[in-house]
């Protein structure tokens, strides 16, 4: 059973629409994998709490029994904040999580697994297109929710979204959360990776660590254009860089000299490659500004526009972050 079908199986027992099945189902759950008290609603605690005991009291005689299972009783009451990822924003009020599944119980669940040699294009519901990558598989609602467009992947991804402000796209991987308006953008997260790889083509994408019920969104940053994040699974570090090969984020035309230049300022050469790709690109002292280039650098990679700059102008550039630095001896007098 999928995230999905649980969590729907889960929202009919709590809405007292489930089959004896499926509360067997629950409740075998809750007693086979107990989690940690986390806050959760009194009345939804009741819920659970008074059919859990009405089914214990119903095969058990004595007190003692009934003590000895109340810990059990408060990990199936707590258990709602790990797996109801859709269920605390319904209530008048509720703390703000990042996702919501709110999706109807008769709303049928799409899962897709990618088991051929070649990427597979998804299409939404919404326009949103998905190219899922083999050995990879992502699942989703029929319909999507009226707060949010949730998904769930597991492996690698590229999401090309349909922008709608009043509905965020989210997706989770479960231990790193990506959430966007309208952007394209990479999820690498196989369950066999020690990290999880996000990468920015687009827009602006909101990257955070955890599952997608968080209240808080902790680790978090902010990622654009030709920007990536690492994330590694065991020691929960970001480590944002720049991706291995950048894409124009404006035409190159709209550049002051395009991308050839004449007896040009090695200064304003990077201006025009840091406005075309969207990347700082910072000159850590002033030995270019004797230094001019002349060149074509149409048709080449930035690293390799970068690498012929530099051979000119006897300076280096090393990537710091989301950055690149420019340093060296320059052109002399």
């Amino acid at each position: 059973m999928n995230q999905y079908d649980f969590q729907k199986t889960l929202k009919k027992y709590l809405a007292g629409q489930h089959t004896q099945e499926e509360e067997d189902f629950i409740l075998d759950h809750f007693k086979n994998n107990p989690m940690q008290e986390m806050p959760v609603f009194e009345d939804e605690k009741a819920v659970i709490g008074k059919r859990i005991k009405k089914k214990l009291v119903a095969n058990t005689i004595g007190e003692p029994l009934l003590i000895r299972l109340r810990p059990y009783l408060a990990a199936a009451a707590s258990i709602l904040v790990v797996l109801g990822f859709w269920y605390f924003l319904v209530k008048k009020n509720a703390p703000e999580t990042i996702a919501e599944m709110d999706f109807s119980p008769n709303d049928s669940v799409i899962e897709i697994k990618n088991t051929s040699g070649k990427s597979q294009n998804i299409p939404m519901e919404d326009g949103s297109i998905v190219i899922l990558q083999k050995n990879s598989s992502i699942s989703y609602p029929e319909h999507f929710g009226k707060k949010n467009r949730l998904v769930y992947l597991h492996g690698e991804a590229f999401f090309q979204i349909k922008r709608n402000p009043a509905k965020p796209f989210i997706v989770s991987t479960g231990t790193l959360v990506t959430k966007v308006l309208g952007t394209s953008f990479t999820i690498k997260s196989y369950d066999e990776s020690a990290s999880v790889e996000v990468q920015v083509k687009t827009g602006r994408v909101s990257v955070y660590e955890g599952a997608a019920n968080n209240v808080v969104n902790r680790n978090g940053v902010i990622l654009t254009p030709n920007q990536k994040i690492v994330f590694d699974k065991k020691s929960k570090k970001i480590e944002l860089s720049i991706i291995e090969n950048p894409m124009l984020v404006i035409p190159v035309s709209e550049t002051e000299h395009g991308f050839t230049f004449s007896e040009v300022p090695v200064k304003h050469v990077f201006s025009a490659l840091e406005k075309s790709y969207g990347i700082d690109i910072v000159l850590e002292n002033d030995s270019t500004d004797s230094c001019l280039f002349t060149g074509d650098l149409n048709g080449l990679s930035l690293f390799q526009q970068l690498d012929l700059i530099c051979q000119s102008a006897n300076i280096t550039y090393e990537r710091r972050g989301t950055a690149l630095f420019v340093q060296g001896a320059g052109c002399g007098d």
